[in-house]
């Protein structure tokens, strides 16, 4: 620190009586922390400053002035005079504080010394000021209105409103709401590094089941071509690898405000549920960003399990496709959706390839423009590259991304409330929230959600109704015929279909424990793994009993479809 005149020379430049020197103000003394250049004002304060000391270098006087007799001083403004450059303090022991002390350095113009004068008044650390901003009680409210997902200024304004609570200024929320979330979420603009550093704090396995981790990640640091994917799961959700050879993959959107895509990776149990394994987040939607996400699957499985996880069936959409619409052709478009969803049912790999050639003839010889267009798109778009929409393609395996896309939707109206977050606000989400609720829920051994839990299926559920149709289907009379499909060769679509419809192969299982396992060509079973055929089989076998609630019908009779006649007036015969 600069030397301070001697006591000698403070006897010369400092009389016992200072002469009071005005300070020269501004329209801004009241603003804390603001630091402005400004000319001279016509009008002074009242204040008077006296000469308290003086310094040989600038830097040693800043710092004396910021901590000036054991008070804490924060510069408030700056003036240009002609003496020189007035810095001036204002005493600030606590946030909104209105203590009238001041200091200011005068930075001499003819020399480099600079002069401390302090303000001839009395500290006040009692008085309080009057609160700027927001309520200390009104900001708990707002946090609550938050947490409950009102995340936008007027719909806090609106709920405000309805508890007739004095409401402040839209951009007092606003700016309070901006504060929330970065302590809640973290910075909203991040940088590769802090992605990396978030990975590398969150690599490590945790013990808790339900605890997010971070399976596997890769950054590349180019300024050309920044890239980043990283993984996150848990140890109850990759648990679920172990019950499924399939996996159904997906993409979706709109849930993070930089505009990257959140891939998903699950399966699918018997009861048509989707069961995630984790979260990938990544910069594209291409092929090696699905093969980093197969690949940490993979990687964590045998990491956790000491086993090779090989599935044999994917099951996702056609990424990239172009999504034409059915032609407008009122006539032909029910037929023709009719067509698809036939062949969509097919059982096996050899009808599906003839039924598409007999489809192909029957729409072409309809020479209509619109109509070859569409049959040209649907064979080269789904047939000749993605071939695997029909339900023989995989027995056993489901042919669409329903469930996952349902979990999706979930994603987005539950946990970002279909909101577009930046990507650190999103990583603490995916953390904190949306991969540990999804473990929570698929975890049997927690007692709070145990009455809830969504356990894995491996056998498909069977409920009343399916029971009391197995009942209806038992008990009626059929023809039994003998069909030999050796050598069959079809002509016409129409033929074909009405063939294949009206008949369904059931391979049946003789065993105990895995009837359930039978399949059936019938639409029921081809999407739910089960259906009245297999049960009605396994009943006759003895491997399986209807329960009395299926049978409970009048006597004499079945029960019918669909809603029960109200009784009708007296004489009228029903």
């Amino acid at each position: 620190m600069a030397e301070a005149l001697s006591d000698d020379d403070k006897s010369d430049s400092i009389d016992s009586v200072v002469p009071a020197d005005k300070e020269e103000a501004t329209d801004d003394d009241s603003g804390e922390g603001d630091i402005i250049n400004s000319a001279k004002k016509i009008r002074a304060s009242d204040l008077s400053y006296e000469k308290v000391n003086v310094f040989s270098d600038g830097k040693c006087a800043e710092e004396e002035a910021v901590n000036y007799n054991n008070f804490k001083w924060t510069c408030c403004k700056i003036n240009d005079t002609e003496q020189g450059t007035k810095k001036y303090y204002k005493c600030n022991f606590k946030r909104g504080s209105n203590c009238p002390a001041k200091i200011y350095l005068l930075f001499h113009a003819n020399n480099f010394e600079v002069t401390l004068f302090q303000a001839i008044i009395q500290h006040d650390h009692i008085t309080e000021s009057e609160q700027i901003g927001i309520r200390i009680e009104l900001k708990n409210v707002i946090v609550k209105l938050f947490q409950n997902g009102y995340t936008t200024p007027k719909a806090i304004l609106s709920e405000l409103d309805k508890l007739k609570i004095i409401q402040p200024k839209a951009s007092q929320i606003a700016s309070f709401l901006a504060t929330l979330r970065k302590k809640l979420y973290g910075p909203a603009q991040i940088s590769l590094n802090y992605i990396k550093n978030w990975c590398i704090g969150k690599s490590i396995v945790p013990t808790d089941p339900d605890e997010c981790f971070v399976a596997n990640y890769y950054i590349k640091d180019d300024d050309d071509d920044p890239l980043f994917r990283l993984f996150v799961t848990t140890r109850n959700l990759i648990k679920n690898c172990l019950n499924s050879n399939h996996i159904c993959a997906d993409a979706t959107y709109k849930l993070i405000w930089q505009g990257y895509p959140v891939l998903i990776v699950g399966t699918t149990d018997k009861q048509c549920a989707f069961h995630p394994f984790g979260i990938a987040l990544c910069i594209n939607e291409k092929t090696s960003d699905f093969e980093f996400m197969f690949k940490s699957v993979q990687l964590t499985v045998e990491k956790l399990y000491n086993i090779s996880y090989c599935p044999i069936i994917l099951v996702a959409d056609a990424s990239g496709a172009i999504t034409n619409g059915f032609i407008n052709i009122k006539k032909m478009k029910a037929e023709l959706r009719r067509d698809i969803e036939f062949m969509q049912l097919i059982k096996n790999e050899t009808i599906f390839d003839a039924a598409i050639k007999l489809f192909q003839q029957k729409w072409k010889a309809k020479e209509c423009p619109l109509i070859n267009n569409f049959i040209d798109y649907f064979i080269n778009e789904w047939y000749m590259s993605n071939k695997g929409w029909f339900e023989g393609f995989a027995i056993g395996y489901p042919s669409s991304n329903n469930a996952l896309e349902a979990t999706n939707g979930t994603i987005k109206s539950l946990y970002t409330f279909r909101e577009r977050l930046p990507v650190g606000e999103f990583l603490s989400v995916l953390e904190n929230d949306i991969i540990h609720q999804l473990s929570r829920e698929r975890n049997t051994d927690d007692p709070i959600t145990s009455q809830n839990v969504k356990a894995f299926a491996n056998v498909p559920s069977i409920n009343l109704s399916l029971w009391t149709s197995t009942n209806h289907w038992i008990k009626e009379e059929r023809e039994k015929l003998l069909y030999n499909q050796q050598n069959v060769k079809w002509c016409d679509f129409d033929i074909m279909k009405n063939e294949q419809l009206s008949f369904w192969e059931c391979e049946f299982l003789n065993e105990s424990e895995n009837w359930t396992k039978s399949t059936c060509s019938c639409p029921a079973c081809l999407k739910y793994y089960i259906c009245k055929h297999i049960i009605g089989s396994a009943a006759r076998y003895k491997l399986c009993s209807i329960p009395l609630e299926a049978k409970n019908i009048p006597l004499g009779q079945k029960r019918k479809r669909g809603r029960v006649a109200k009784a009708k007036k007296a004489l009228i015969v029903q």
